[in-house]
């Protein structure tokens, strides 16, 4: 496993933050790769998408 250099570590850091801030419930999950870094990120934008949609449908039912 190769050590994250500092301004992937921020990066990271600031994900997290963002998400504690809007109340967003995560997990943290240790990256193996580049590849796997990709994938991670692209199934949590999926989510959030997903959840963006929700949030959506909600407002419209009130």
């Amino acid at each position: 496993m190769k050590r994250a250099n500092p301004a992937q570590l921020r990066q990271s850091l600031e994900m997290a933050n963002t998400m504690a801030k809007h109340g967003i419930r995560f997990v943290c999950i240790p990256v193996v790769d580049e590849a796997d870094c990709l994938n991670l990120a692209s199934q949590a934008t999926e989510r959030m998408e997903r959840m963006a949609l929700i949030a959506e449908a909600a407002e419209q039912r009130t």
